[in-house]
């Protein structure tokens, strides 16, 4: 089946959204009309473009799947099992075997005894992508591909035993005394909240991190920094991480640092009628979202760096892909899918 390269699905949701915004203000009823009684249609508005070449070079393989699909042939209750559900595929209606692969509900279907599970936890859990998550993260990553039973059991037991998770991250409880939000924003970056990260070990001149989130969708943007870099530094960092991308937005939420207090950062805000809102001195729950972002990338960079401390930032884009693909506990959905409306990429099929 041929499928629409990104760059043409990216024009058609471009194309979808200027059209849906003009018509949200009508109500109207979408009823199909037959090509032939359609008369206003002309040759311009059914242009068939041709499917676009790929131009990947070379297709990811996983070779678990090949072990899985010899395991499933080989081993006599689970090569039962496929002849059962070939057989009578009305009994087992959840079921489906393709290409000698057993699937469930869509899924690929692991065997409880199989190894490729300690393979699988590993490679969603322990590697780059994986971000040495915790069990929620990890466990949606592994849904959206493979299904076995017990899957949350055996994705707590992996990382309680994981030794860099025990040794790098942080304990955490719930916090003192009643909790007091923030109002919630109405539209994705429209409210943000910002940060940095400094003291880190020189990587290309660089020793501080811009963290941007938005307080609606949770998706984050991370920037490398000099170690005195000033407010018009920060501000050109901004433009081309945040407002190139999403606008200006209506309101910031900062802490008292130097940088934000200065005339120029407050000029440049006041004319673009952004409102800025500072924390409360020394109370850094004021901004926790972006606390609570600062250590988790200091999390993700301590897990790969903790040997090589001056590489963190070769690392921060796969962090902040890492970040925006997880799930996050507020929200139930990773950043991706709130900015987006679909979910990140997955396994290739």
């Amino acid at each position: 089946m041929l499928t629409a390269s990104m760059y043409v699905r990216e024009l058609c949701a471009i194309t979808s959204a200027f059209y849906l915004a003009k018509l949200l203000g009508y109500s109207y009823e979408i009823v199909y009309k037959p090509g032939a009684q359609n008369r206003v249609a002309d040759a311009l508005s059914r242009l068939h473009e041709p499917p676009s070449q790929c131009l990947v070079i070379t297709i990811p393989h996983w070779d678990f799947i090949e072990h899985l699909r010899k395991s499933f042939a080989t081993d006599p209750t689970l090569h039962e099992f496929i002849q059962k559900i070939e057989a009578s595929p009305t009994t087992y209606p959840c079921f489906q075997i393709i290409q000698g692969l057993i699937y469930f509900h869509g899924k690929l279907y692991i065997p409880s005894d199989s190894p490729i599970k300690t393979l699988l936890l590993n490679e969603f859990h322990s590697s780059p992508i994986g971000g040495h998550s915790g069990v929620q993260k990890t466990l949606g990553r592994l849904k959206e591909n493979v299904y076995w039973d017990n899957m949350k059991s055996a994705v707590t037991n992996f990382i309680k035993a994981c030794s860099i998770c025990q040794q790098t991250k942080h304990p955490t409880h719930p916090p003192y005394g009643l909790l007091q939000p923030l109002p919630i924003p109405n539209g994705v970056w429209e409210d943000i909240s910002m940060d940095f990260i400094v003291g880190l070990p020189p990587f290309q001149n660089s020793t501080a991190v811009f963290v941007v989130v938005d307080r609606f969708s949770k998706e984050a943007h991370f920037g490398m920094l000099p170690t005195h870099f000033t407010a018009t530094k920060v501000a050109d960092l901004f433009a081309t991480m945040v407002s190139k991308l999403h606008g200006m937005p209506k309101s910031i939420i900062f802490d008292r640092d130097p940088i934000f207090m200065s005339k120029f950062w407050q000029q440049l805000f006041r004319l673009s009628g952004t409102v800025l809102r500072m924390s409360t001195a020394y109370h850094p729950q004021t901004d926790g979202q972006t606390e609570i972002v600062n250590k988790t990338l200091q999390q993700y960079l301590h897990c790969f760096v903790h040997d090589q401390p001056k590489r963190w930032g070769a690392l921060l884009h796969w962090a902040e892909w890492h970040y925006n693909t997880s799930q996050h506990s507020s929200t139930g959905f990773t950043p991706f899918e709130v900015v987006y409306g679909k979910k990140p990429p997955s396994l290739p099929n």
